[in-house]
Parts: structure tokens; C-alpha cells; sequence
């Protein structure tokens, strides 16, 4: 694991993946934005006002006027109680005509000790909240009246409720929608932070090569389209032509897992080789699955386990390869029954290669990885220049650094290493 993490590695993690990102962004922007057609429901709230006046009769003793603010409290509270009554709404929805559900809730309270109430009602239906309303201090009012014929009380609605409107599901989902959007944004940005703080592979190749005192050769970019691509192996081939000292004619290419880029690298070295106007001969040394002659559309007469063996000669192997200019390639054959690729290329491929560098300017081999086969062992006492392929975020440190023990303990000279997909 690195113990060093740049704002540039957070940026790169996030502009790899943009496609899951964004993918990712936009389902949780698509779910939320539909749960208001699942959850949500509009509850909606509508007032009327009553006030309740007593008629005192002339006739009436001076004791019996004194009471009057106590004779209309209670007309009030009876009001306020029944209006919480569960009667109150069935007889609102059997006037109007419609489902008792459709009423939430009806609750009533006193004006600041005035004769006053104001009634409540919550409802699903903004469209009938004023009218529910109105309906139900119209009953509440008439049954109060009739409960209490002396004195005679009057009720009546001073302030009508005033007509809603009605909430709009597509503006609680668009609403919902950016929510969501935000919400993706942020959970994929806390995972993009954790996946890279805690990403043990190769990310940094300059932090790579300080901590491994190996040397970074080049970084080839993910994309293939272009020319980052094409200049970023001509890059390689300056440093490394450097770093050997222009001496080398011999490089091998390997890799520690399958996955990281070997071939793709030998064949983009090769081809910046051959650029510069050298002579340069490919060998695809993959004795178990060799894939570089079909990916060319080449068919070569004879094969590279035939010179190993003193069959032919490296030239007489060797085919041109179409549309590069000056590059050839010899190709192996999977080796089948008893014997094993690593004892063939350690019994022959020194000769191979002194005969081969007596025809081409530069020679580059492609090994299989160190993690599938032990070729790379068996062919790192004569190799002078070994490159490790190390793919961006796949390969791990702990790999690679067995790869560069195991090599060099075999007699391996390592040149440095490329990071591939980065």
C-alpha cells in the first residue's frame, strides 16, 4: 500500500471510471426520483373560523346577565370537543359525498378566550381541503345550536377557508431526482477516496521507483486511440535506450500476473524500435499460449522452438512483420507433452540470442508472466536488460517485488519497469 496519496491519484481513480460514476450518479438519481410515486402522499390543511354569540332576553336578572361569558365558554369548549369527534368527520364526508379516508383529521381550538374557534381539517384532497372545511364547521355549528336552544345561540362562520392548491408529484420528483443526483455524487466520491487510500497495487510510478530503487522506464496511457499512446513508447525507448547505455542489444520483457500488459508492451517497445530506423526482431517466447504471430496476421514457416533446438537459424525463423518497417518476428509453439518451456529456452536460447544479434540491431522477447511459469527465471542469466510491465492499480507491491527478487536471484538484470493502463 502506498503510504503517499496525491490529489492527482484521486482525480486519476475518478477520470478511469467517469462511465460507472456517472452511471452510477444517475440510478441514484432515477430511484429517488420515483419513490414520490410509491411514498409519497400530499396531506393538506384548511381553517374556518366560527364565532358563537348567546341573545340575552330583556326580561332576564342582573345575576343571570353576569354570567353570560360563562354561559358561552361552555357553548365554546363543547364546540372544540366535538369537533375532534370521529362523528364529525363521517357527517362531513356523507354531505359531501365522499370517503370518510379522504378526511385525516378534524381538531378545533378557542381564540385567545374569545368566542371564537377555529376549525382544522387535514385532508389528502387539496382540491376539496376549503370546501371539507367549511362543510364540517357548517354541521359542528348547526349541532351546537341545537344542543343549546336557551339562551339562544347563534353561530356562524366569520372567515372561510381559503381554496388550496394542490401539490404537484412531478415537481416532488424532479425535487427528489437532484437530491438523488447529489446523493450518488456523494457516495461514489467517498468510495472512489476509500478505494484509493486503500488500494495496496502500483498507482504512482515515480513513488514506485524512489520506494523500489527501480527505474520507471515509462507510463502508457489507458487510452489507444490518438497519439498519447504512440509517443508514450517512444518515450520508453529513450530512457531505456539511456538507462542501458545504448550498449544493449538484447531486451526482455516480462510481467509478475498475466494481466498486466507484457505482450502489449514488448510489441510497443519493438515498434518504437524499429521506428528509429533500427533493425529489430521480435520473439514471442511464450511457449505455452503464443498470440503475437495471429495478432499480426503473420504465418511463419518455422517456428522458435525450432531454433532453440538447432533446427534453423534466428533469420531463417524470423518473419516480417506488415506494415512496420523493419520489424520481424519469431514466433513459438506451444510445447506439448512431457517437456517442460522453461528447460528448452534454458537449454537453447543463449545461442538463439548470440545468433540473432549478429542479424538484427535490437532484440526484444516476450516472456509469459512470472506467476504462471518459471520462462523468465530460466531466461534471466542471459538476459542484460529485463522490463517489467506493472499494470496501473492491478499489479501489488508485495508481487512485483518478489518478481524483482526472484529475477535478480536467478542473475536477472533489470532495466526498470513500465506502467501499462495508466
Amino acid at each position: 500500500m502506498e503510504l503517499f496519496v496525491s490529489f492527482s491519484e484521486f482525480m486519476h481513480f475518478f477520470k478511469r471510471n467517469r462511465v460507472k460514476f456517472l452511471l452510477v450518479v444517475l440510478i441514484f438519481g432515477v430511484v429517488c426520483g420515483l419513490l414520490p410515486l410509491k411514498f409519497l402522499h400530499f396531506s393538506y390543511s384548511a381553517n374556518t373560523a366560527v364565532t358563537f354569540s348567546c341573545e340575552m332576553p330583556e326580561t332576564a336578572r342582573t345575576d343571570y346577565r353576569q354570567q353570560y361569558a360563562s354561559i358561552l365558554s361552555v357553548r365554546v369548549s363543547t364546540a372544540v370537543a366535538q369537533a375532534e369527534s370521529h362523528d364529525l368527520i363521517e357527517k362531513t364526508a356523507d354531505k359531501l359525498g365522499i370517503d370518510k379516508s379522504e378526511i385525516s383529521k378534524i381538531s378545533a381550538d378557542q381564540q385567545k378566550g374569545a368566542p371564537v374557534i377555529k376549525l382544522t381539517v387535514q385532508t389528502i384532497d387539496g382540491n376539496k381541503a376549503a370546501e371539507i372545511s367549511d362543510t364540517a364547521a357548517q354541521i359542528l355549528s348547526d349541532e351546537i345550536v341545537r344542543q343549546f336552544p336557551s339562551p339562544k345561540l347563534t353561530a356562524s362562520i366569520t372567515d372561510k377557508a381559503l381554496p388550496l392548491k394542490p401539490g404537484s408529484k412531478k415537481l416532488s420528483m424532479v425535487k427528489a431526482g437532484i437530491l438523488g443526483l447529489i446523493l450518488g455524487f456523494i457516495v461514489y466520491i467517498c468510495y472512489g477516496m476509500i478505494r484509493v487510500l486503500t488500494d495496496h497495487s502500483v498507482r504512482n510510478g515515480r513513488f514506485t521507483e524512489e520506494s523500489l530503487k527501480i527505474k520507471l522506464l515509462g507510463e502508457i496511457p489507458h487510452e489507444k486511440r490518438g497519439q498519447r499512446r504512440p509517443d508514450a513508447f517512444r518515450k520508453m525507448r529513450a530512457v531505456t535506450l539511456h538507462q542501458t547505455g545504448g550498449s544493449e542489444k538484447c531486451f526482455t520483457v516480462t510481467s509478475t500476473s498475466r494481466n498486466d500488459g507484457g505482450a502489449e508492451t514488448a510489441v510497443g517497445f519493438a515498434s518504437s524500435l524499429a521506428q528509429a530506423g533500427k533493425k529489430v526482431l521480435l520473439v514471442d517466447a511464450d511457449l505455452h499460449e503464443p498470440k503475437l504471430a495471429s495478432a499480426f496476421g503473420v504465418l511463419p514457416a518455422k517456428t522458435l522452438n525450432e531454433s532453440l533446438e538447432g533446427i534453423c537459424t534466428a533469420e531463417e525463423a524470423a518473419v516480417k512483420v506488415p506494415s512496420h518497417h523493419g520489424l520481424s518476428l519469431v514466433s513459438g509453439k506451444a510445447v506439448k507433452g512431457e517437456e517442460n518451456p522453461a528447460d528448452l529456452i534454458a537449454r537453447g536460447f543463449q545461442k538463439f540470442e548470440a545468433d540473432a544479434e549478429a542479424c538484427y540491431d535490437a532484440i526484444v522477447v516476450y516472456v509469459p508472466s512470472q506467476e504462471d511459469y518459471p520462462d523468465a527465471e530460466s531466461l534471466a542469466a542471459c538476459s542484460p536488460a529485463i522490463i517489467f510491465a506493472v499494470r496501473y492499480g492491478v499489479t501489488s507491491y508485495r508481487s512485483l517485488q518478489d518478481a524483482l527478487r526472484n529475477l535478480s536471484e536467478a542473475g536477472g538484470r533489470t532495466a526498470g519497469f513500465v506502467l501499462t493502463d495508466a
